[in-house]
């Protein structure tokens, strides 16, 4: 709005219309009359090309003209190159001429100061401060004064300065709050378990549909979502040429809690599963059953091949491929040989008599051997630790020993010809996923009697077949 005088001055005359004073809509530079004192405002302000430049590279020659820089000139330009008076300049033309005339710089900036911009910067309270669009030291001068006043923050809370060059690429991370509702069975039992707690591991499916997230459990999943679970069943079939025994061996050694199926046709059309006592096993179909049935290893339904066939999923696959290089490796050990060999009983009837009083089921007699192999290696162990060790052996699941030394890591050496016993008994004990034992130590040196049951413990854990665990 223009004032009263002004407006009064329209009615006489134009009120813009100056003595000294006039607008050059357009100028020939060439044919422009300089003879006299003039001031020109020209633009760009950064003299990089336009009527700014070409009125510099004609006066800048003359001491008696001078050039007013007003506002904030930009790095690698000829109004930030003249400030620091070099005796030369490159005119467009591209020719060099000295530098003559006067250079000065004039604050003309509508920008805000330093205390303005930190006022505001701490009310907006930002995650990220970038800085950009500026002189570099002065921003350089913002950045430290910035961190400084944040270093008496917590370093969670501290906002990110940064000063990145022209091009540079700047990543953001940007942190938001994510809850999402336990729904359907999956949240029945945890109600009926115990009170969640911060911190617990819940088990699911997270589905977020239009910013909202649910956990529901892949039983739910078609309940509470659009969405189908399926399941992908692989199965191959492995030649293998050796025997049923010799496929109960390495899969009792190497694994533990094996179920075995016996199958038997009847008339061609059912299958009944029957006693193992009772089952011919190199001519009846059987199926083991790995890592609570989610492998299963069939043999006898075709003549030389082994099908395994399990769930998909990565555990599964990686137990399935063990399986497959024990069957490859089944044919070809010197073991398969030494468990399918047999005796020759040229047809004595005594013979046949004696084995048929001692016929029992392979996987038993196996695991009996494989529980009287390790508690002899439990005797071996201590045997190599102290001079004398007795072992009494209550059939192939439990035994006792006693250990007589003249030393113990409590008590001191003994010189008087006593000795100090440590009594250890180790129980076997059938557990669902293979056998396990209870160790027990009695002896007057407790770090003694630590020692030892570690020690047989750590021998029992690494002897034992892989579980399902």
């Amino acid at each position: 709005m223009m004032n009263a005088r002004i407006r009064a001055q329209t009615d006489v005359a134009n009120p813009f219309s100056f003595q000294f004073i006039r607008n050059l809509k357009s100028i020939d530079v060439n044919a422009f009359d300089d003879r006299g004192p003039c001031v020109v405002f020209a633009s760009p302000g950064m003299l990089q090309s336009g009527v700014s430049r070409q009125l510099f590279d004609r006066w800048a020659a003359d001491s008696k003209n001078g050039v007013l820089i007003a506002g904030y000139a930009v790095e690698n330009t000829l109004a930030k190159e003249i400030m620091n008076m070099p005796k030369e300049v490159v005119t467009l033309e591209g020719r060099r001429q000295p530098l003559n005339c006067l250079v000065d710089y004039v604050s003309f900036s509508a920008h805000v100061d330093f205390m303005q911009n930190r006022n505001f910067i701490t009310k907006v309270d930002p995650k990220h401060i970038i800085l950009v669009h500026g002189q570099k030291d002065e921003m350089g001068r913002l950045k430290s004064a910035l961190m400084l006043q944040y270093r008496q923050l917590p370093e969670n809370k501290r906002p990110t300065v940064t000063m990145p060059p022209n091009l540079q690429e700047v990543k953001l991370k940007f942190t938001r709050r994510r809850s999402a509702k336990v729904m359907g069975t999956l949240a029945a039992e945890r109600i009926q378990e115990q009170t969640p707690q911060e911190g617990e591991r819940v088990k699911g499916i997270l589905v977020t549909k239009n910013f909202s997230s649910r956990i529901v459990s892949p039983e739910d999943l078609s309940t509470y979502t659009p969405l189908r679970v399926g399941s992908v069943t692989s199965k191959l079939h492995i030649p293998f040429a050796g025997k049923v025994l010799t496929l109960r061996l390495f899969l009792h050694e190497m694994f533990a809690g094996v179920t075995e199926t016996y199958q038997q046709s009847q008339d061609g059309n059912d299958n009944t599963v029957i006693a193992a006592e009772d089952i011919d096993v190199e001519n009846s179909p059987i199926t083991f059953g790995l890592y609570e049935q989610q492998v299963e290893v069939t043999m006898g339904k075709s003549k030389g091949t082994a099908t395994v066939e399990w769930l998909a999923s990565p555990v599964n696959d990686v137990l399935a491929d063990a399986v497959v290089a024990l069957l490859m490796h089944a044919q070809s050990s010197a073991a398969s040989i030494r468990l399918t060999s047999k005796p020759c009983g040229h047809g004595s009837s005594d013979s046949n008599n004696m084995d048929n009083e001692t016929d029992e089921p392979a996987s038993k007699r196996q695991k009996d051997e494989n529980g009287e192999d390790r508690l002899r290696l439990f005797h071996k162990v201590l045997l190599e630790q102290f001079q004398q060790v007795d072992a009494v052996y209550e059939g192939n699941k439990k035994a006792t020993f006693e250990i007589q030394t003249d030393c113990g890591l409590e008590s001191k050496t003994f010189t008087d010809g006593n000795t100090l016993l440590c009594t250890v008994n180790v129980d076997s004990i059938d557990t669902i996923s293979g056998q396990d034992y209870k160790i027990s130590v009695e002896c007057a040196d407790s770090k003694l009697a630590t020692n030892v049951q570690d020690c047989l413990r750590n021998i029992a854990i690494a002897t034992t077949p892989l579980g399902a665990s």
